[in-house]
């Protein structure tokens, strides 16, 4: 077999290093980027493995916003009319000083805007939500090639399986080297 002819080789789409491309040959794994190039003789590699995980925090952060969007939803519309209330009862009373008046008037108007912006804050943060349930349900594919102490790791969205064959491809030149 021609050392420098590749066996398989897979570009990266997605991830830290999107536009990556990682090319095995038959006595190393090439690994370009648009700023960096490495070689990594499959003599120095112990190990190589992949893996497809779901990163369980995207969940729970969404379960947290979802949370705290429903709660700021809830409370928006009685928040705002008590306030608002409030405010018309004491443009309503005679006799107080009427700087006072006009400073709580004011005061209890304002909170009332504040808690008619809860509502679209909330639908802001049911979207955030549904981001982070998206990012958790796709998950990431995870390329890793262990030498010398040191691991050289891949990460894409999604369930990659371009990446599983080239680990695959991998393992077996490394089996093949060891035999």
């Amino acid at each position: 077999m021609n050392a420098d002819a590749p066996i398989t080789e897979i570009e990266l789409r997605s991830g830290l290093q999107a536009g990556a491309r990682l090319t095995l040959f038959a006595n190393r794994v090439v690994h370009t980027a648009q700023d960096a190039f490495e070689i990594v003789p499959l003599s120095q590699l112990a190990a190589v493995g992949v893996a497809y995980q779901r990163d369980a925090r995207k969940l729970n952060w969404a379960i947290v916003l979802i949370a705290v969007a429903l709660a700021l939803a809830a409370l928006s519309a009685p928040l705002r009319d008590w306030l608002l209330s409030i405010s018309a009862k004491l443009a309503a009373e005679p006799g107080r000083r009427e700087s006072l008046d006009a400073v709580l008037i004011g005061a209890f108007s304002a909170l009332g805007a504040i808690a008619r912006a809860l509502s679209p804050l909330a639908g802001l943060l049911a979207l955030l939500a549904a981001g982070l349930v998206a990012l958790f349900w796709l998950g990431t594919t995870t390329l890793t090639l262990s030498a010398g102490g040191v691991d050289r790791v891949f990460s894409v969205r999604g369930r990659n399986l371009q990446l599983n064959d080239f680990a695959h491809a991998v393992g077996t030149q490394l089996a093949a080297r060891g035999a």
